[in-house]
C-alpha cells in the first residue's frame, strides 16, 4: 500500500516553489529518508504526503487520494501519523496522560486498550509511568519532545511521518526512537518517511533516500546505491555523512566494505579485523569509494540520479521578484516616498461624499493593486473579517421593525439622491421589519471608503519590510532625539507591529494544522473545530509567550532601554529621483481626490 505522487507541485504566496513537480513512490514496509539543506522542501513534503497542505498534481495512498478537493480523505487522515519539527510546542493538556487520550481520541478505544497503548509508547520512549499524572509544561525540553513522539506512536499509524525525530534528544532517547522505528518496518501495510539532517544515525537504518534540492528531487534510490555516490551529496550541498566518508577511508585500506551506510558498530568491526589481519592484505589501488581510476560514478547500475538541472526561473527561490517587474519598482522605492503616497490617498479617499470621487479612489486603488502584484492568496485572508464584518453592518443599518425604517437622514448628507437612491425612498416591508435600502447604501459607502484604505495598507506592509518601516520611522521622528524623546524604541515597536502580524498569522496556521493532525478532525474549509481550540490556543499562546520573552531579551541586550544615544545603522535611507516623483504622484492624487470631493 505505496504513497505516491506525481508532480506534486507547491507555490508560496510570494509565489516562490517551495515543491517542483516531486514524483515518488514511498514503499510499504520501508523507511525513507528525506534529506537535503535547509529550505531544501522536506516539511513541505511531509506536509503534501500527510493532506495537510494541498498541491498541484496528484498524491495517492494505496490508488485513493490523500485529497478530495480541499478536503482531507478522512479514511487516509486515520492511517497516517505526522509528527512535526519541535513536538514538544504542540503540549497543551492538563497531564501527560490527557495528551495521550486527545491523540487516541479519533480510535475510540476502549479504556483498557488505551491504557496498554500509552504504556506501550512511553515505554519505548524510555519515559516513567509516574509522568502519567504530570503536566507536560513542567518537564524537562527532552521529556517534552519525547511524550509528543510518544503520542503519535501510541496510535500506532500505517504511515509515520516524521520532521527531524531525533532532534533534541539525547543519545539513549534518540536509539530508543531508531529501535522503535526498526520495529515497524518491514510491515505490509505502511511505512516511515523520515525527514532528517541526522544522517550518520538514521542512513544505517534507511531503506530508501530522497534526496530534495530548492523543492526538486535531485536523487531517489536505495540506500545501498546512494552509499557508492559521493556526487550526490556535494550536489545537493549538505556535505557528505561521516559515515559514507569513513568507508571510504576503509576502502582505500583495502577493507571490502559492502555497499551501504554503516553502523558505528559495523565500522569497528571493520577496522578491528583489519588491525588483526594488518600486513596480509594488499593496497588496493582504487579510489576512496572502490572504484578503479577513470572509471566514473555515473556507470554505477540502478541509479536513478537525475541530470544536474540549473535552477531556471521558476525554480529559483527569488523567482516571485523578478528584477525589473513593477513588483520589483515598488520595493525598491523608499519607504517614506510610500508612507506619505498611502497617507495622502487614504485621506483623500475618506473625505469623498459621493459615489463619484469613490470610484476616483477605488480606481486608484486597482491601479496599485496591478504594479504592487500583491496576490489575491496574501490579500484576501487579511480582508476577509472585515468583509464579513461590513456585510453585517450593512445587514443591521437596513434593518427596521414598524411603520418606518432606519432614519435616512442619519447620514449627515453621505449620500447624494442622484447617486444611487433617495434619501426619502420607502423602505421594503417584510411583515413586521422593514429594510431601507437608502440607509443600508449610507453604511456600504462608508465601509468600502475603509476597505479601500484598508488595501492600500495591505499593499504598503506587503512591499516594505519591518526594518525599512522602523528606519522610515527613526528619520521621520528624528528631530525629537532632541529632548530625549526615545525615538528608536518608537520605531521598534512600529516595526514590530508590522512584523507581529504575519507573524502571528503563521503561528496560527502552524498549530491549527497541528491540532487537525493530531484530532483527526476533517473540515472542508480547513478551520478548527471548537473542541479542538484548546489544541491550537494553548500551544499558540506559550510560543508568543516565549516570542516575547526572547525579544524582550535581545532588546535589553541590545540597549534599547537607553534612550538618546545616536545608534549606527548599515542602510541608509536617501531619496532618490523617482522617490520624488512617488512624492509629487501622491501631491496629484491628494490634489485631485479633494478637489472631487469639494466640488
Amino acid at each position: 500500500m505505496p504513497i505516491r505522487t506525481e508532480k506534486a507541485t507547491v507555490v508560496a504566496e510570494d509565489g516562490r516553489r517551495l515543491l517542483s513537480e516531486v514524483s515518488c513512490t514511498f514503499g510499504s514496509g520501508e523507511l525513507t529518508l528525506l534529506v537535503g539543506a535547509n529550505g531544501a522542501g522536506k516539511s513541505t513534503l511531509l506536509d503534501v504526503l500527510s493532506g495537510l497542505t494541498a498541491c498541484e498534481g496528484t498524491v495517492e495512498l494505496d490508488g485513493v487520494p490523500i485529497r478530495d478537493g480541499r478536503r482531507l480523505n478522512r479514511e487516509a487522515a486515520y492511517r497516517i501519523g505526522r509528527q512535526f519539527q519541535y513536538p514538544e510546542l504542540q503540549l497543551f493538556a492538563a497531564t501527560v496522560q490527557k495528551e495521550f487520550d486527545y491523540s487516541l481520541g479519533y480510535m475510540k478505544l476502549p479504556d483498557d486498550e488505551n491504557r496498554t497503548r500509552t504504556d506501550r509508547a512511553m515505554s519505548e520512549m524510555g519515559l516513567a509511568d509516574s509522568l502519567k499524572a504530570e503536566s507536560p509544561l513542567v518537564l524537562s525540553g527532552g521529556e517534552k519532545r519525547r511524550v509528543a513522539i510518544a503520542t503519535t506512536l501510541a496510535a500506532d499509524p500505517d504511515w509515520l511521518l516524521l520532521d527531524e525525530p531525533t532532534a533534541g534528544l539525547d543519545p539513549e532517547a534518540a536509539s530508543r526512537l531508531v529501535s522503535a522505528l526498526l520495529s515497524r518496518k518491514g510491515r505490509p501495510s505502511g511505512g516511515i518517511i523520515a525527514a532528517t539532517h541526522d544522517l550518520d544515525l538514521l542512513l544505517p537504518a534507511a531503506d530508501r533516500v530522497v534526496v530534495l534540492r530548492e523543492g526538486g528531487v535531485i536523487a531517489d534510490m536505495p540506500a545501498s546505491e546512494l552509499a557508492l555516490r559521493p556526487d550526490v551529496w556535494d550536489r545537493a550541498s549538505i556535505g557528505r555523512p561521516a559515515s559514507a566518508e569513513l568507508a571510504g577511508q576503509l576502502r582505500l585500506l583495502g577493507l571490502p566494505v559492502p555497499a551501504k551506510f554503516l553502523a558505528p558498530e559495523e565500522a569497528a568491526d571493520l577496522i578491528a579485523g583489519r588491525l588483526r589481519a594488518a600486513g596480509r592484505r594488499p593496497f588496493l589501488e582504487t579510489d576512496a569509494y572502490g572504484e578503479a581510476p577513470g572509471e566514473g560514478v555515473a556507470t554505477q547500475p540502478g541509479a536513478a540520479l537525475e541530470r544536474d538541472r540549473e535552477p531556471g526561473p521558476d525554480r529559483d527561490r527569488g523567482s516571485g521578484r523578478i528584477a525589473g517587474s513593477p513588483k520589483r519598482f515598488v520595493e525598491s522605492l523608499d519607504p517614506r516616498a510610500k508612507w506619505l503616497f498611502m497617507m495622502t490617498f487614504s485621506i483623500g479617499v475618506l473625505i469623498q461624499r459621493d459615489w463619484t470621487g469613490f470610484g476616483l479612489g477605488a480606481i486608484t486603488a486597482a491601479a496599485l493593486l496591478l504594479l504592487c502584484r500583491v496576490p489575491a492568496r496574501h490579500i484576501v485572508p487579511l480582508m476577509r473579517p472585515f468583509l464579513w464584518f461590513a456585510a453585517a453592518s450593512v445587514a443591521v443599518s437596513g434593518l427596521g421593525i414598524g411603520e418606518a425604517g432606519p432614519a435616512a437622514s442619519s447620514s449627515g448628507g453621505a449620500w447624494e439622491p442622484g447617486a444611487g437612491g433617495s434619501a426619502t425612498e420607502a423602505p421594503i416591508r417584510f411583515g413586521v421589519f422593514t429594510f431601507s435600502a437608502a440607509a443600508a447604501g449610507v453604511t456600504s459607502f462608508e465601509l468600502l471608503k475603509i476597505g479601500c484604505v484598508m488595501v492600500a495598507g495591505i499593499l504598503l506592509s506587503a512591499t516594505t519590510t519591518p526594518f525599512e518601516m522602523k528606519r522610515a520611522i527613526e528619520y521621520v521622528l528624528l528631530p525629537l532625539r532632541y529632548i530625549r524623546f526615545p525615538v528608536e524604541a518608537v520605531a521598534l515597536t512600529g516595526s514590530l507591529l508590522l512584523r507581529f502580524i504575519p507573524v502571528l498569522r503563521r503561528e496560527a496556521v502552524k498549530f491549527n494544522r497541528i491540532a487537525r493532525s493530531r484530532g483527526k478532525r476533517v473540515r472542508r474549509s480547513g478551520a478548527t473545530r471548537l473542541r479542538d481550540l484548546p489544541a491550537m490556543i494553548v500551544p499558540l499562546l506559550m510560543s508568543l509567550l516565549q516570542m516575547a520573552t526572547d525579544l524582550t531579551v535581545s532588546m535589553e541586550a541590545r540597549g534599547y532601554t537607553r534612550t538618546g544615544q545616536r545608534r549606527t545603522s548599515a542602510v541608509q535611507l536617501v531619496m532618490s529621483r523617482r522617490d520624488w516623483a512617488v512624492v509629487a504622484a501622491a501631491a496629484v492624487v491628494a490634489a485631485t481626490l479633494a478637489a472631487v470631493a469639494i466640488g
